[in-house]
């Protein structure tokens, strides 16, 4: 199936109460892992790159990875540009072959969100791509993004209605207390503000900062209107896990077409219980 505008997949998760898993990944076995447990599970997808595999691969050539991955699937799978930051890089990547992209401008003034995410809009529209923004900072570290935890802004439903309405993004990620990377402290969450903003719009939400979270809590983020849950760090510790588990157990054997094999099921089966606690399973 060729990768798809992820409006529709949202819109459905926002309408029915479920949410799109969107994992983070960093070569084509994991690419193929995401395509497998969409498949096993019947689950519409979001596939993510940052931007160190973007500087990695080459953005043709992960396009080129992602289609091959899901020439064969069934299931709706959309490429995603996550935290794009140069305006540049993203438009290159709106040429090229995603299907959606985010201009992360949150750490610009208001008025300067407003105005690059504006403008990432109009020229992704006129391709027929849909665009995240984000409003607040979520903290963490999310490959060369850093956020102090004492640094991060908490979104406001009226800042979050305001800066969608101006810039014009079609799906927002709002700063409710989650956090890039693993959580070091239990996270203060604000799930009261995302209930608000879902409540007050119509456009779907995100949920930034998922690896590391409680299943109940995961839970209460999809009720209380995420659409979108974003999975990069975990994507990364059940690559590495997986690949040293299986090497532990079989240190005599050289094969390393079996480690990577071990490395892909690890993740598959992963990201197939994240789409299961997000309630998109069957929902293809």
């Amino acid at each position: 199936m060729p990768l798809v505008n992820p409006m529709p997949m949202l819109e459905k998760a926002r309408a029915e109460g479920f949410c799109v898993g969107a994992f983070n990944v960093v070569d084509y076995l994991s690419i193929e892992a995401v395509v497998e447990a969409a498949e096993r599970k019947r689950a519409p997808v979001i596939i993510q790159t940052s931007s160190a595999t973007i500087k990695r691969f080459g953005i043709e050539n992960i396009v080129t990875m992602t289609r091959m991955a899901a020439a064969e699937s069934t299931v709706p799978i959309c490429l995603h540009l996550d935290h794009g930051t140069d305006v540049s890089v993203i438009k290159e990547a709106i040429e090229k072959g995603y299907s959606s992209v985010m201009i992360d401008a949150s750490k610009l003034a208001f008025e300067e969100n407003i105005a690059v995410s504006k403008e990432v809009v109009e020229a992704a529209h006129k391709a027929g791509l849909a665009v995240e923004g984000e409003i607040g900072l979520v903290a963490g570290v999310e490959d060369d993004i850093v956020v102090n935890a004492e640094d991060a802004i908490y979104t406001t439903p009226e800042e979050a209605i305001e800066f969608q309405a101006r810039s014009g993004v079609d799906f927002l990620a709002a700063a409710i207390g989650t956090a890039h990377g693993f959580y070091k402290v239990a996270p203060k969450l604000n799930i009261d503000t995302l209930r608000e903003i879902r409540v007050k719009t119509d456009f779907p939400l995100v949920v930034h900062g998922g690896t590391g979270l409680p299943t109940n809590i995961v839970m209460e983020l999809v009720e209380a209107g995420g659409a979108k849950f974003n999975v990069s760090t975990q994507i990364k510790q059940t690559y590495i896990d997986s690949m040293y588990g299986y090497i532990q157990e079989k240190r005599d054997e050289y094969n390393i077409l079996k480690v990577l094999d071990a490395a892909k099921q690890g993740l598959a089966d992963m990201i197939a219980e994240y789409m299961t606690i997000l309630g998109g399973e069957g929902k293809a």
